[in-house]
């Protein structure tokens, strides 16, 4: 009788319980800018000194920077859809850690992390493990998991 109350517990238990994940497979996790490619001219700039860290997870991307070194608690936020070759950023905020969140409607304020539009379309075309490459129309960017 112990036998079967143990297997119909253990039964319910595994039908009650789903695991959720996200399906972003190796996209999700914390990722360091390391180069920027401007593809019109063919320029290279290193940027791992400029601590740029994208955090992936779920379907929220978060940007985070540092100014002079160090971080200030601020951010940026992104809804994203990961296709088979594309990730699509959209809806971008400014996360403020002590004030109120505010949505981004000038891109001018997204230019200096790569992005180039509110809602931008990027190509993939390295994701391992250990590193990311996207591009659009002007940038390739280039980042290795931190």
């Amino acid at each position: 009788m112990r036998k079967l109350i143990s297997i119909l517990a253990l039964g319910i238990l595994l039908v009650s319980c789903e695991l959720e994940t996200s399906g972003n497979k190796e996209l999700d996790g914390y990722w360091q800018m390391s180069q920027v490619d401007t593809l019109a001219t063919g320029g290279v700039t290193d940027t791992r000194e400029d601590l740029i860290y994208w955090g992936i997870q779920g379907k929220l991307l978060q940007i985070r920077f540092s100014v002079n070194g160090k971080y200030l608690g601020e951010g940026l936020l992104f809804r994203f859809e990961r296709g088979a070759y594309t990730l699509n950023l959209s809806s971008p905020i400014r996360h403020h850690l002590y004030e109120t969140d505010e949505p981004i409607d000038d891109v001018e304020v997204l230019k200096p992390y790569g992005i180039y539009d509110l809602e931008e379309v990027f190509s993939i075309e390295t994701l391992n493990d250990d590193e990311m490459v996207l591009f659009n129309d002007e940038l390739r960017l280039h980042f290795r998991r931190y």
